[in-house]
C-alpha cells in the first residue's frame, strides 16, 4: 500500500509539473503583445535587384490593436465595439494630433468590417482560403506553413497559431517579391501605456475636418494626402491586393 501511494504521489506530482508547465506557456496567448516586423521589398528588373526595407510594430490588448510605424510617426488603431463594429483612429506622433472615425463609418466609399485583418495583419478568411503544407510543435509552440497560389501570384505563410501572429509571410507577384519577417515578439511589453499616451492627444473627428481652414496641421494633413491614404493591408480570400502597402 505505501508503495502504491507512493508512485501515486510521484504521477501526480509528475502530472501537476506538466500542467504547470503546460500553463506557463500558454500564458502568452498573443492577446497582448508588441509584435515588430521588417517589410523587405525586393524588385527584380534587368539592372539587378532593388529592395528596401521597412518598420512596422503590432500592439494587441485585448479588443485594441496598433499598427505603428516609426519611419512615419504614424500609429493606427483599430478598436471592436460590441464585437461587431470597428473604429479607427489614426495618430500623428510627432504632431500628438489624432484623426477620429466612428464605429462602422463608411470613408471613401470603404468601411472597415474585418477586425481579424487587422489584429494579425491577415484575415482569418485568407488563411482560411490557404493549404496547410505542413506543421511544426504542438500546443502553444505549434506554427502551421500554409501556401497558396493564383494565376499571377504566390503566397507562403509561417503561422504561429496559439499567439496568432505572422512569423513569415512571403509575396511573389510578377518581378516583385514581398517578405514579412517577425523580429521580436514582447509579451510583457507595456502595452497599456502606449495606448493611454495617445488618447492625451489632440483630436479632431473626421466628418469635421473640413469645417475647420484655420488648422495648418489638418491643411497639411488633407494636402498631403495622410487621410486619405490607406492603412496597411494584405489580400482577401482570393488573394487579391486590398490596399497595398503603407504608402505615407
Amino acid at each position: 500500500m505505501k508503495k502504491l501511494l507512493i508512485l501515486v504521489t510521484a504521477y501526480s506530482l509528475t502530472f501537476t509539473l506538466h500542467a504547470a508547465d503546460s500553463n506557463e506557456m500558454c500564458e502568452e496567448d498573443g492577446q497582448q503583445v508588441k509584435a515588430d516586423y521588417t517589410i523587405t521589398s525586393t524588385k527584380h528588373t534587368a539592372m539587378g535587384e532593388n529592395a528596401r526595407n521597412s518598420t512596422l510594430s503590432l500592439w494587441r490588448k485585448d479588443n485594441k490593436v496598433a499598427h505603428q510605424y516609426p519611419a512615419t510617426q504614424i500609429t493606427e488603431v483599430y478598436t471592436l465595439v460590441h464585437n461587431k463594429l470597428i473604429k479607427p483612429v489614426r495618430y500623428f506622433d510627432g504632431h500628438q494630433r489624432a484623426i477620429e472615425y466612428q464605429p462602422g463609418e463608411t470613408i471613401h466609399g470603404k468601411r472597415e468590417t474585418d477586425f481579424s485583418y487587422r489584429y494579425q495583419l491577415i484575415s482569418d478568411a485568407f488563411i482560411d482560403n490557404m493549404t496547410l503544407v505542413s506543421s511544426t510543435g504542438k500546443n502553444c509552440n505549434q506554427t502551421d506553413t500554409y501556401e497558396f497560389k493564383t494565376a499571377t501570384s504566390a503566397f507562403k505563410l509561417v503561422w504561429r497559431v496559439e499567439h496568432q501572429l505572422i512569423e513569415r509571410f512571403d509575396i511573389e507577384q510578377g518581378n516583385m517579391h514581398l517578405t514579412w519577417t517577425l523580429t521580436n515578439a514582447d509579451f510583457d511589453a507595456d502595452v497599456s501605456t502606449f495606448f493611454a499616451q495617445r488618447v492625451n492627444y489632440q483630436s479632431t473627428d473626421y466628418a469635421d475636418i473640413g469645417d475647420d481652414h484655420t488648422d495648418p496641421f489638418l491643411t497639411k494633413m488633407v494636402t498631403q494626402g495622410f487621410i486619405e491614404a490607406g492603412a496597411s493591408g494584405f489580400y482577401d480570400q482570393q488573394g487579391n491586393a486590398l490596399e497595398g502597402e503603407h504608402r505615407h
